[in-house]
């Protein structure tokens, strides 16, 4: 027997997500679609903020590209660091790896 009464529409909660729940998803969805992915820091002297910004999109040119990559290997001993790895393969350059100090215990991606 059919029920006449209307459907109630469950609400969605709305539900707060922290920073590092977000990193993978929008890191994921910049991955899938070949996009470029940023976290950096700006500091706001007259505020006295600190802002976190995460960009993606189609951001680098091969320029900047190679102006990013000069300025880490001039900054290597205040702990500067990059990890390059050939895309559409699991196993990063173990060497690159080793080099930067940045994921001693890393294998496999």
């Amino acid at each position: 027997m059919l029920s006449m009464v209307p459907r109630v529409k469950q609400q969605k909660k709305n539900e707060r997500k922290s920073i590092v729940e977000l990193f993978p998803e929008m890191l994921l969805s910049a991955l899938s679609r070949n996009d470029d992915f940023i976290i950096t820091f700006e500091t706001r002297p007259d505020k006295r903020k600190r802002y976190l910004h995460v960009l993606q999109g189609k951001l680098i040119t091969p320029c900047m590209l190679g102006t990013l990559k000069n300025r880490v290997e001039l900054q290597q001993e205040e702990g500067s660091t990059i990890m390059t790895m050939i895309w559409g393969k699991t196993q990063v350059k173990t060497w690159q790896v080793a080099m930067s100090g940045m994921c001693p215990d890393i294998e496999e991606l």
